[in-house]
């Protein structure tokens, strides 16, 4: 779990250095053409760091973005107590702290953690899923998306949507200009968005809880009741199960078969 935790630090770290260095080679870029072509030198500067500008813009902003992305989510009350202290209860034993909490009022069942720091982190937690677990599912599902907070796979995750896979424009008209860079450079988010990713995520979670059928009765409920339509599609690989349907990721089936083997 160590050597995982270390490697998608770095991982993160290394998407991040990429992807500055790339948006200042295409702000270089822009103003070496300019000065080739026969307009004023200004003209090109301005360009340039105008894109500079507007992509440090979109990147400070990213994980507004990636909660706006989850639907409208709102403050928890207390009408789920247990919900925090179960998340304190698992937070104490993967060793990060509390992470933010928002509720998306739906009757479908899905959790999504996002965060680029882990000590930053937030959790979007659907109402169904509160109203239609039971303690013991619960908290194999909290448990799974906190253990990815600990070992920085939500930070990996979070890191990439808001570098190579950053959105930009409205939500009419968005472009995403680095994620062909992403590409290029040996593939990087096809990597870090592996679907077998889903599996060791399982198995993450199951060694917090020592207790495999709490998350294969969580997926079960989770089967033919996990799709939200409101939740922007871009945010897909923060849920526990792709609220699409759209993503090829493993199905809820094979990830049971995976937990029954252990």
């Amino acid at each position: 779990m160590e050597n995982w935790t270390s490697r998608n630090r770095q991982r993160a770290v290394r998407l991040t250095v990429m992807f500055w260095l790339s948006v200042l080679l295409t702000c270089a870029s822009v103003c070496l053409v300019g000065f080739l072509l026969p307009f004023p030198s200004w003209i090109s500067l301005l360009v340039g760091f105008g894109i500079l500008g507007a992509v440090a813009w979109a990147s400070k902003d990213a994980e507004h973005r990636l909660l706006a992305g989850c639907g409208e989510t709102e403050a928890p009350a207390d009408t789920y107590p247990r919900l925090e202290n179960m998340v304190d209860a698992v937070c104490l034993a993967t060793g990060v702290p509390a992470p933010d909490l928002r509720l998306l009022r739906s009757p479908e069942c899905n959790i999504a953690a996002f965060g680029r720091v882990p000590h930053k982190s937030t959790l979007v937690i659907t109402t169904g899923l509160l109203e239609s677990t039971s303690r013991i599912e619960l908290e194999a599902v909290l448990a799974n998306r906190i253990a990815q907070i600990a070992n920085y796979r939500v930070a990996l995750v979070s890191t990439m949507l808001s570098t190579f896979g950053l959105a930009m424009g409205s939500s009419r008209f968005r472009v995403q200009p680095f994620r062909v860079l992403g590409f290029l450079t040996r593939g990087q988010l096809t990597t870090d968005l592996d679907p077998t990713n889903d599996f060791f995520g399982d198995a993450a979670g199951v060694a917090v809880t020592r207790y495999p059928p709490g998350m294969i009765e969580a997926l079960e409920v989770f089967e033919n009741q996990h799709h939200l339509p409101e939740v922007d599609p871009i945010t897909g690989p923060l849920w526990l199960v792709d609220p699409s349907n759209e993503a090829p990721r493993p199905s809820v089936q094979a990830r049971i078969a995976s937990l029954r083997e252990m």
